[in-house]
């Protein structure tokens, strides 16, 4: 169980019901960055919550008529997340049982912090693939530097697995990755958090185009 995920994983089995208690209130700054994320997505939307935990963000999609699927690797988040509404099936955020080009939307908080430093890339690019052309990305992350364990309280000690990734390395990971930055922010509430909005690319070039740069003919 020294594996960082599974370890992290187990620990959330274990305290996710307190995990939900805690952070069912988010503040007005995180309210504001969901809501610009839904204002960027058509009606009816198809969005994946990546990292879901128990439900509470998916629940506000499903109220807004988006078609939301959870994907968590905690069966215990996972079933939190069912009894408020919210589909959701277990799966491994860095590479999501989700079919290429199959979103509109994907929404990721407080999951990525999670995947260590070296699969960082790998992920992003998971995620561009499973967004349609012009598809939005919403995510927030730890902005700092280093990983590791990092151990706290939930009526008992737990320790979980830690990322974190420094701002302008991650937005220009983002880009290679075939996302579109549209805006980034700051914030610090106990830790620093990257907010982004990103959308992945649309094809532009013309089959001529490419055959010009390719040198074909």
């Amino acid at each position: 169980m020294d594996d960082p995920t599974s370890r992290t994983t187990a620990s959330y089995d274990r305290i996710a019901p307190v995990y939900a208690e805690r952070n069912d209130q988010p503040d007005a700054e995180f309210l504001a960055f969901r809501q610009r994320f839904a204002d960027a997505l058509p009606d009816g939307a198809k969005v994946a919550d990546l990292g879901c935990g128990p439900g509470r963000d998916g629940a506000w999609f499903r109220a807004r008529e988006l078609e939301v699927v959870g994907v968590d690797r905690s069966i215990e988040m996972a079933r939190l997340a069912t009894a408020r509404g919210v589909p959701a099936v277990l799966g491994d955020l860095r590479r999501p049982p989700l079919a290429p080009g199959s979103l509109t939307g994907l929404w990721s908080v407080a999951a990525l912090l999670h995947v260590p430093t070296a699969e960082t890339e790998p992920t992003l690019r998971a995620w561009s693939a499973a967004l349609r052309p012009g598809g939005v990305l919403g995510m927030s992350t730890s902005a700092g530097d280093g990983e590791g364990w990092e151990p706290r309280s939930y009526g008992f000690e737990q320790s979980r697995w830690f990322t974190h990734r420094d701002p302008d390395a991650l937005l220009a990971t983002l880009e290679s990755a075939g996302l579109q930055v549209l805006e980034h922010d700051l914030r610090t509430t106990g830790r620093t958090w990257l907010n982004v909005l990103a959308a992945r690319r649309q094809v532009c070039r013309s089959l001529s185009a490419v055959r010009t740069s390719s040198g074909g003919t």
